[in-house]
């Protein structure tokens, strides 16, 4: 799913999207006023941590595909995230060269191009 938009290089992280439609003043829901959301934990393997992303009324943008889910929006900001505190809290990266080669052909797939069959 759009959860591998938390991908931090040399890191495994592993969570759940969320997404949801803010309650009317009137009643029902607002179809355009979401909550979007993810929560990380890593490393997978052995999980010690968990990052939290919550934002409120996101908008799509041409780089999410006019997407304001959880997966586009809060994901990527769980990555860079990971990224950047994984050294101050000591945790090592990963040799994961089959791992990342693999999650780099998947980004190119879901941004719509054919990829050459092995």
């Amino acid at each position: 799913g759009t959860g591998k938009q938390a991908d931090a290089p040399g890191y495994r992280v592993g969570g759940k999207t969320g997404s949801a439609e803010k309650l009317s003043k009137h009643g029902g829901y607002q179809k355009h006023a979401l909550l979007s959301s993810f929560v990380g934990v890593y490393p997978i393997d052995n999980p010690k941590y968990a990052v939290f992303v919550m934002v409120d009324e996101p908008k799509g943008t041409k780089r999410t595909y006019g997407y304001a889910t959880g997966g586009w929006v809060a994901a990527p900001a769980v990555g860079r995230i990971v990224e950047q505190i994984s050294p101050l809290l000591g945790v090592a990266q990963k040799d994961d060269t089959i791992t990342t080669q693999a999650r780099k052909l998947m980004r190119l797939n879901q941004k719509g191009r054919r990829l050459a069959s092995y």
